[in-house]
């Protein structure tokens, strides 16, 4: 395989939690990895620990705070000069917080990386994964949750800067819902491009995020998660299994949970709020 071969799988969020576990799988099947990471020690350890067990990984780094806009652009630029093109886009990176915390564009620190580094990335990359119809489809896994379970709407008004933030069940799911909606919503506009786009949600599981140290997670949540919920390298293995491109049919737009295809949520098939939230995060395309 040349420099110009090399088939690209992009994690962000890979120092910790599910993202790590799938930077540890995915290279110890051969994967050639893009790590974004927001801090570049911790990555550069990532690196040095993954290249221990696998001497011949390729793997680089690009460090961004996917809560700056100009970063996330930064990081795509990079990216897209490196040769080759991208096979899978993981958009793991993640925040559950119930502080009000604002980016340097004054959007609320949920929104900015669980909503739009998201959308942001899809659009960036998009050529970088673009393909011919003969070739097998590149695939696209937004990180969903069980938190939108309870949601009737998505408050497309109230996404960039809330005066109130949440945790689990109000901020965070709305942004939960509103990135698991665009695999609905761009389903049919990627697949000109062979490019698939999967919702999954991993399943509830132990990591810094759902500790009692966060206090945005409901108590006895984070006091039963050291029982019932699930360690990360287990539902890192369910995030691959559920981005196969030939699982489930080859389907694209479909929600996926515990590796099952299940119905997409009332809220998250809502055309008019599709609509809200695309023209919502188109705006800051160009800034």
């Amino acid at each position: 395989m040349t420099e110009m071969d090399t088939d690209w799988t992009v994690i962000t969020g890979s120092t910790g939690g599910i993202g790590s576990e799938l930077a540890k799988q995915l290279v110890a099947r051969g994967d050639a990895l893009i790590l974004v990471n927001r801090s570049e020690t911790k990555t550069q350890e990532q690196l040095a620990s993954l290249v221990q067990d696998y001497p011949l990984a390729k793997i680089e780094l690009v460090t961004a705070d996917l809560m700056d806009t100009q970063e996330i652009f930064d990081a795509a630029n990079k990216i897209n000069q490196l040769p080759g093109r991208v096979d899978v886009l993981y958009n793991n990176s993640g925040i559950l917080t119930s502080k009000r915390v604002l980016s340097k564009q004054g959007f609320e620190s949920q929104f900015a990386v669980n909503t739009l580094a998201p959308y942001l990335l899809i659009r960036l990359l998009r050529n970088k994964m673009a393909r011919s119809s003969f070739d097998v489809p590149a695939m696209i896994v937004n990180f969903s949750s069980s938190a939108i379970t309870p949601l009737k709407s998505l408050d497309v008004d109230n996404l960039v800067a809330p005066e109130e933030v949440g945790g689990l069940m109000t901020t965070y799911a709305q942004t939960k819902l509103a990135v698991t909606m665009f695999a609905p919503a761009l389903a049919e506009e990627l697949l000109r491009d062979n490019i698939l786009i999967r919702a999954v949600d991993p399943g509830a599981t132990k990591s810094a995020m759902t500790t009692s140290n966060n206090d945005a997670m409901p108590k006895v949540l984070a006091w039963l998660a050291p029982l019932l919920f699930s360690p990360a390298d287990k539902q890192a293995q369910k995030v691959i299994e559920s981005a196969d491109p030939m699982a489930f049919d080859g389907r694209s737009g479909i929600y996926v949970a515990n590796k099952k295809e299940k119905k997409l949520p009332p809220p998250a098939i809502d055309a008019s709020a599709q609509d809200a939230l695309i023209k919502l995060c188109d705006r800051y395309l160009s800034t």
